[in-house]
């Protein structure tokens, strides 16, 4: 029973708080899966938040009055995008258990919604002809070219994109795949959002050349660090 309010039921000023509200503050500490040892506790700021939400509702086109579906767990960071660069908007946010979910509908209707490639992959036959969305986003691991005409039968007219990004940067690219794409291998993860930047770097940190192989860094509005580790965050960071 958290109040966040004064006694008269008025909204707290800054006077009454520890401190003044600014846009470093953090909004939330997302951890990360520990695939790579001891989960690490990412503080992502309203700074962050709030770039990466507009931009985001601005590139996969959240209309107002529209329908985003929100499927992620509140463990994950894309249930922050479901969530919030719908209600930024004025859209509406249609909670469900999982995306496995749409399968055991008749349909789906709506503007958005976000899948891991491989999951969505696994209910295509059952919902086919059966949903109509204007924007499937697709992100959080590879996105094979081969899955893209299965969605457009399943989905006709559904306009396709691919988002990358890490916990510690909530999202980074995107890309609009055309309709015409007819590339091979996996999708490319496209261009930073507003506010963003990506490089691909090798030893020393030196861009480089184009068609090198080299490790890919991200720039721009990421979050403040690693909670209570100091010395990780000075490392990565």
């Amino acid at each position: 029973d958290l109040d966040l309010t004064a006694g008269d039921g008025s909204d707290l000023t800054d006077g009454e708080r520890s401190g003044a509200l600014r846009p470093d503050n953090v909004a939330y500490v997302m951890y990360t899966s520990g695939s790579t040892g001891v989960p690490k506790g990412v503080t992502i700021t309203h700074a962050n938040l709030v770039n990466g939400v507009s931009r985001l509702a601005e590139v996969v086109q959240v209309a107002p009055g529209s329908r985003m579906l929100c499927a992620t767990s509140i463990n994950f960071d894309v249930s922050v995008f479901e969530v919030f660069s719908a209600l930024t908007v004025g859209a509406s946010v249609d909670v469900v258990e999982d995306v496995l979910e749409l399968a055991k509908r008749d349909g789906w209707t709506g503007g958005s919604l976000q899948a891991v490639p491989s999951v969505f992959a696994e209910i295509l036959d059952q919902v086919t002809g059966r949903m109509s969305v204007d924007t499937v986003v697709l992100g959080g691991d590879a996105l094979p070219a081969a899955l893209l005409e299965k969605v457009r039968a399943a989905i006709p007219d559904v306009r396709l994109m691919q988002a990358y990004g890490q916990t510690e940067d909530f999202y980074a690219t995107t890309y609009h795949v055309p309709d015409d794409w007819n590339g091979t291998g996996n999708v490319p993860i496209g261009r930073p959002l507003g506010n963003m930047r990506t490089y691909v770097l090798g030893p020393g940190l030196a861009p480089v050349p184009v068609g090198v192989v080299g490790e890919l860094y991200v720039a721009g509005a990421v979050g403040r660090g690693y909670h209570g580790r100091p010395g990780l965050t000075a490392e990565r960071f």
